[in-house]
């Protein structure tokens, strides 16, 4: 009689209430989902409409924003009730996504960019009083920014050939009486040295292997004749702050250095440098959205014009 008075309760509880104990709302094949550029929204439908959009999260090391608006527009927050509508957008510098909860069986994710290297995993966790669920998305790379053009600012050029680089430093102590000659190489560790600065943010060269991708694009960069700045065929990959170019010098070249007896001196190598830094801005567009930006700061450059060789004697003591 107990089991029979139990069993009767279920059933009108089931009649009263509805959907309520429907938990299985989930559609089968809709757990896992991969959106790119070429197919950047899916809609994912429910087999009921009584679930709620608990939360989102991007897994990106990066922050980002994530903001929630209701049907009408307004901004609210999460999580959306079980039949409650309204869309959710998570930025940042590098993706931009839309999950709109615009009916009650129905999701839609949309990728408007993603410009990390990489997919990036979004969970987004709905559900209602009885059952949890987590649909995985995957968001492809999208397409990069290029690289328009670059403008440098020979107005505001200036040059130095005074600056001493020391690329060895030795100390020699001769016990003979007679004098010690051995010999340096000046060139054989000199580079051509580039630096990048950036006239608003501290340099980050994340930022640009994702807007630019990998490898980053080259950009040609002023050489120096007759001391005035010329566009040849020098050219860097933009987006590494400091980089060190091969130069056209003898890295065999040796010099002879000679010291007397009973001596103890210290040689010094330096290079001497030619050196400079130029304004520049450099303009970069997206060809899939039309976005813009602008890239701004000073480029300074130094290479190996000569050598200069220090002896130093050095007190016995």
């Amino acid at each position: 009689m107990k089991r029979v008075l139990c069993l009767s309760m279920l059933i009108s509880l089931a009649g009263c209430n509805g959907d309520v104990f429907i938990d299985d709302y989930m559609s089968k094949g809709d757990d896992e989902i991969t959106i790119s550029e070429t197919n950047n929204s899916k809609e994912i439908n429910f087999k009921s409409d009584n679930w709620g959009l608990i939360d989102i999260v991007c897994e990106t090391s990066d922050q980002y924003t994530i903001n929630a608006y209701n049907i009408d527009g307004e901004l609210t927050y999460l999580p959306f009730k079980e039949k409650e509508l309204g869309t959710v957008h998570l930025k940042n510098d590098y993706m931009d996504v839309q999950v709109e909860k615009k009916g009650g069986n129905k999701l839609k994710v949309i990728l408007n960019e993603n410009l990390i290297n990489e997919n990036v995993r979004m969970l987004i966790e709905v559900g209602n009083s009885f059952k949890y669920e987590k649909i995985e998305v995957q968001l492809a790379p999208t397409q990069k920014y290029q690289i328009d053009s670059v403008v440098y600012d020979f107005d505001k050029f200036e040059t130095d050939v005074s600056r001493l680089e020391k690329m060895q430093n030795i100390i020699i102590e001769n016990n003979a009486s007679s004098p010690l000659t051995f010999s340096v190489l000046p060139y054989n560790k000199s580079s051509h040295e580039i630096l990048f600065s950036n006239s608003t943010t501290v340099w980050r060269e994340e930022l640009f292997t994702n807007l630019l991708g990998i490898p980053l694009p080259e950009i040609t960069i002023p050489d120096i004749a007759d001391g005035k700045p010329v566009l040849r065929d020098t050219k860097i990959a933009f987006g590494i702050q400091e980089q060190h170019l091969a130069v056209d010098l003898d890295k065999e070249f040796s010099v002879d250095v000679t010291i007397d007896g009973f001596d103890k001196i210290k040689v010094v190598v330096f290079n001497v440098m030619r050196s400079y830094s130029v304004p520049y801005k450099i303009y970069i567009s997206n060809p899939r959205t039309g976005k813009k930006i602008t890239s701004s700061g000073k480029l300074y450059s130094s290479e190996p014009m000569d050598y200069y060789i220090l002896k130093q004697v050095l007190d016995e003591n």
